[in-house]
């Protein structure tokens, strides 16, 4: 029975850790003033197993069919 309980909580940390990696990550997004191409495209497919809809295998950063959302 500890051992679940164990398990759980270390579940708990590392969603909580990932969540203070991605916050670091938007406030120096947001303060170096570049845009992030991935979260601002129209085509964004919201998926963790695909980056876009029409370039599915990336990178953004050079993707000719970026559309910024309107």
């Amino acid at each position: 029975m500890s051992s679940s309980i164990e398990q759980r909580l270390r579940m708990l940390s590392h969603d909580r850790i990932k969540r203070q990696v991605n916050d670091y990550r938007q406030r120096i997004w947001r303060l170096s003033g570049r845009i992030d191409r991935a979260r601002t495209c129209r085509y964004n497919a919201h998926s963790a197993f695909l980056l876009c809809a029409v370039n599915p295998g990336g990178p953004c950063a050079t993707c000719s069919d970026y559309d910024p959302k309107q």
